[in-house]
């Protein structure tokens, strides 16, 4: 049975799994479209690789082997079941909502761009409260991981973990932002409704998800802000930045907490400190929030 100590182990082991699935399947065979979401789930974003099929395999079965049983919500399997179908064990200590994003970076994947390439995982208790949660780069190996003892990187497959630190950046003029505009959908309503924001920072890095998250607590970057996310995008690795010490809310301020909605989409702000996020808060306030995406 899983105890509460073994929750980072767990996601390490699930998300290393992962890794060695992708690297197994090559290429060639990762690129072939295997199936469709169902209708008006994701509509922008429409394909699934078998990369994608690959590492959200690879997982489930980790986290199996693990002990872990629950509910799965992944952005490829959808929301169903997890685990061997069976009665809860009266401690119910290994049970959780297992959030994942299998392979985020798809269509890079798919037209052999070599960035961005990231599993996600985060287990939660079924009051919601976070267990753990990690992502890895499936390029260069890094770990960034959490649970309730903090969050750590793993620089490489044999490096050993060390503490993550956010940024000491203080104010909006001239910080390191991200945020996804690689689709057009996210493109042009993001870069139109931010360009406030744009202009007074140094960087704007478009990617987005659960690498913005791991980002943000690894220093790389100051803001992340996150538009009309998906549940599996933010609840995979969100808990990675707040075990960071960075503050995570919603545009408005509002406290973020897990819900198991997998439809559900999310517009957050994840700055490395708290006066950084007071500055991005106030900034944000004079901004109507981007429209046009359909959900």
């Amino acid at each position: 049975m899983v105890r509460a100590p073994a929750w980072r182990r767990v996601v390490e082991a699930a998300l290393r799994a992962a890794r060695a699935a992708v690297w197994r399947l090559g290429p060639d065979a990762g690129q072939r479209v295997v199936g469709g979401r169902e209708p008006g789930y994701r509509p922008w974003d429409p394909e699934v690789l078998a990369v994608d099929t690959a590492a959200e395999r690879a997982v489930i079965r980790a986290l199996v082997a693990s002990g872990v049983h629950g509910r799965l919500l992944s952005e490829e399997a959808g929301e169903r079941p997890l685990g061997p179908s069976r009665t809860r064990p009266a401690s119910r200590a290994s049970w959780a909502y297992a959030v994942m994003d299998p392979f985020d970076g798809s269509l890079l994947y798919r037209r052999g761009i070599r960035a961005f390439w990231f599993t996600a995982l985060g287990l939660y208790g079924e009051d919601g409260a976070p267990r753990a949660a990690g992502v890895i780069d499936h390029l260069n190996g890094e770990l960034v991981l959490a649970d309730t003892a903090g969050a750590v990187r793993v620089a490489g497959p044999r490096a050993r973990p060390a503490p993550v630190r956010p940024a000491p950046t203080a104010a909006l003029d001239g910080a390191c932002l991200e945020a996804y505009m690689m689709k057009p959908a996210f493109l042009y309503p993001t870069a139109t409704a931010l360009r406030p924001l744009f202009e007074r920072a140094t960087l704007v890095l478009g990617n987005g998800g659960p690498g913005g998250f791991a980002d943000v607590a690894c220093g790389r970057i100051d803001v992340y802000l996150a538009w009309q996310e998906a549940l599996t995008e933010v609840f995979s690795a969100v808990y990675v930045a707040e075990r960071a010490g960075c503050v995570v809310t919603h545009w408005d301020g509002a406290p973020v907490r897990f819900r198991p909605d997998i439809h559900a989409l999310h517009s957050l702000v994840c700055s490395a400190n708290p006066r950084l996020h007071d500055d991005v808060l106030r900034a944000l306030g004079g901004i109507t929030p981007p429209t046009g995406l359909a959900p």
